[in-house]
């Protein structure tokens, strides 16, 4: 098994190397370390909860391993639950597949059953809408929504009951954990997803080369900082997710910013969110920015316009011959959203990658 791991590593090296340079990977590794720890990786010890037959295929409840106990924390095992959608394949081809990463927002006690489209906002079921344009769908939850979320022992909480107050401490609480150990709430999404494309990839039906990744809001914000990390995702679109983190906090912006979205020591290294997407080249990145998210006029609103296409140009500085492709638009009043329109935009821009 240690054989394994480390040819494993060796290969990835290799790969990173030849796709960044030997400059670009020392740079991606300052990067990598600024953005927190990754755990070691136990077996997936994947179970199925449940299997049923729905119009196109099949859906899957399953579970799988993120990290140990820990003991120092005296926390559980972390199990990632999941949907997985396998479409009917009866020419047993192998497909492609996408691993949709559901959105932050009040709604904590969701989690991966949006993007199933299972409940909450229908504009937010790109996971089952991609699965009946003919992909393998992963929608697992993050961890500290749905069937994830942790309170101490000697705490009464009930998982069903609603109260974002609740649950808004609740990821603090374990952002807080992460930190303690080197951790950061984007290193911890980044390795979480991470396990998602390990499922995929125990899959006969998958196409391993063709492997992209689609996220809203939160989701999209985590959705980039998981591309940058795991270099097996081809493609990936962020929903109104990336903004530049360091001007977040700026005391000159209006809106203040949780310190969960905060990278330790980023600053001080003088790197930027810029500087992870840029290293996403030349893999395929999707932008979209609603043109007034937050208001017209707003100073947020127009700082986050701005700065896509200011992504958008760092990544081709970074390697003119990538593939990105940025989208601003007033449907549905340019809100913080996905519209139908976008979303079939986006969803044919993935299929002339993926397909």
């Amino acid at each position: 098994m240690k054989t394994k791991r480390l040819f494993t590593t060796i290969v990835i090296g290799i790969l990173i190397s030849a796709m960044f340079g030997a400059n670009g990977q020392s740079e991606r590794q300052k990067l990598l370390d600024l953005l927190g720890d990754i755990p070691p990786r136990p077996a997936l010890n994947v179970d199925t909860l449940e299997k049923i037959n729905i119009d196109g295929g099949w859906r899957y409840k399953i579970k799988y391993l993120s990290e140990p106990v820990d003991t120092i924390f005296n926390t559980p095992e972390d199990w990632i639950y999941a949907y997985l959608f396998i479409p009917d394949n009866p020419e047993h081809k192998k497909l492609p597949a996408i691993v949709a990463i559901h959105q932050d927002g009040v709604n904590y006690h969701i989690g991966k059953s949006e993007p199933a489209g299972l409940t909450g906002d229908t504009t937010m079921y790109y996971g089952l809408e991609l699965f009946k344009r003919g992909y393998v769908v992963i929608c697992p939850d993050r961890y500290y929504h749905g069937e994830r979320r942790l309170l101490a022992k000697n705490k009464s909480f009930d998982p069903n009951e609603i109260d974002p107050e609740r649950d808004f401490s609740l990821w603090s609480y374990q952002v807080g954990v992460l930190f303690l150990k080197g951790q950061t709430n984007f290193s911890k999404d980044a390795y979480d997803l991470s396990r998602a494309v390990d499922v995929l990839y125990t899959l006969d039906c998958v196409n391993k080369e063709k492997i992209g990744a689609i996220g809203h809001s939160g989701g999209g914000l985590a959705m980039v900082f998981f591309m940058f990390y795991d270099i097996r995702i081809k493609l990936g679109v962020s929903s109104c997710g990336i903004f530049d983190i360091i001007r977040t906090f700026n005391f000159n912006v209006p809106q203040p910013f949780p310190s969960d979205l905060a990278i330790p020591g980023l600053a001080k290294a003088g790197y930027s969110s810029f500087d992870y997407v840029k290293h996403i080249a030349p893999r395929s990145l999707l932008l979209t920015r609603g043109k007034y998210e937050w208001g017209k006029n707003d100073k947020v609103s127009i700082a986050f316009v701005e700065e896509i296409e200011k992504f958008k140009r760092e990544y081709l500085k970074y390697n003119k011959n990538g593939d990105i492709k940025t989208i601003v638009f007033e449907d549905g009043g340019g809100q913080h959203s996905f519209p139908y329109r976008i979303r079939q935009e986006v969803y044919e821009w993935i299929d002339s990658r993926l397909k």
